[in-house]
Parts: structure tokens; sequence; C-alpha cells
């Protein structure tokens, strides 16, 4: 939970990078998330693990940041040019909101398991919208070629199943430390299927 799966990200960093010049638009953007992610979690791991400070301020800011990534990979992935107003406004609003619940109601000293839930709830019903689209195409098209599918799957079978992890967080914190593992672990996993599912789609981008 520390060590492989923080490294993991490695993967589809590597593909992503040597793919490059294939990637689309949307790819890149995932490929953005994964350098940020990597940074705050590098940082994260400095500070909580080496120099024994809370990091959970970086969980705040990463958040916002994580949000406004993975929209932007929809919005290249749904809107080819013009961009609907409410969908470039939907960042600041995430913003704000993230910044009222660190004011009024979580601390940046403790887990922002509301705003972590909202993003994840937003994040799916994306995740939802693409499949809704490949399964309305009548054409004959190979879904499982498209490096997207695979970006796209990645998120949404990470965020759907983190979704409860970050409604109870605060309940599970408070209980055993055996269930605290547990149930980490279980988030530790599925970030792993996340960054094999990105590598996938990287992979893919080469064709």
């Amino acid at each position: 939970m520390g060590v492989i799966v923080p490294l993991s990200i490695l993967l589809p960093l590597f593909f992503g990078v040597l793919n490059f010049r294939e990637t689309g638009v949307p790819a890149r953007s995932i490929l953005w998330y994964l350098l940020v992610a990597g940074l705050i979690n590098l940082l994260g791991s400095v500070l909580g693990t080496g120099m024994h400070v809370n990091n959970l301020p970086l969980l705040h800011i990463f958040t916002a940041m994580e949000f406004y990534l993975l929209l932007k990979f929809y919005q290249h992935l749904f809107f080819a040019e013009k961009v609907p107003v409410l969908f470039r406004l939907l960042p600041l609003f995430f913003l704000i909101t993230c910044i009222i619940n660190a004011i009024y109601f979580q601390s940046i000293y403790t887990y922002n398991s509301y705003s972590r839930s909202l993003e994840a709830l937003g994040i799916m019903l994306l995740a939802v919208n693409y499949y809704a689209k490949i399964a309305a195409n009548t054409g004959a098209v190979n879904v499982t070629a498209s490096p997207y599918f695979w970006l796209n799957s990645g998120i949404f079978l990470y965020f759907s199943g983190a979704f409860m992890l970050f409604i109870f967080s605060n309940f599970i914190v408070a209980g055993s430390k055996l269930n605290f593992s547990i149930i980490w672990n279980i988030h530790a996993a599925l970030v792993l299927l996340m960054y094999l599912l990105f590598t996938l789609g990287f992979i893919k981008c080469k064709k």
C-alpha cells in the first residue's frame, strides 16, 4: 500500500511519455493527471513519513486539481469544438465547494471525505456517460481498440469502488486498526487497477 502502489504509477507514465506523439488531446490530460498525482504522492511521503508532518492539506489541494484534470479529459472527449458554459464552470464550482468544506466542515488537517465523495460521484457520472455514448453507437466499432475505452474504464472502476470508502472514511478511521488496514488496502488495489488500465490505454495509443 505504501510502496508498490505508489511506484506503479511509473508504468502508465512510462508508456504515456513513450507514445506521447501518438496520444490524442484527451489522453494527454490523463498524463498530466498522473504527473500531478505522482508529485503529490512524493511530497506527501516526504512530509508524512520523512518529516512526520500532517500531509492532509495536500489532499485537499489534490482533490480540486484531480477533478479539474479529469474533467478536462472528458471535455476533450465529448466536445470537439464548442464546450458548454456549464462544463467550463464546473471546476470553479467544485473549487468553491472544496474551499467552503475546508473552512466550515472539514479542516485541511482532516480527511476531506465530503469533497472526495462529491468528486467521485461527478466523475462516475461522466464515465457512465461515455459508456452510454458507446452503447448508442450503432456502427460496427471495435471498442476495446480505443485507448479511451481503457482510460475511462480505469477511472470508472476506481471512483465507483472508492465512492463508498470516501463516504464512510471517517467512520473507518475511528474504528479498529485492522478494519482501517483492510479498507485502505482495498483502496490501494483500486488505485493499482486504475494504473494498470491506464497503462493498457497508453499502449493502445501506439496503434
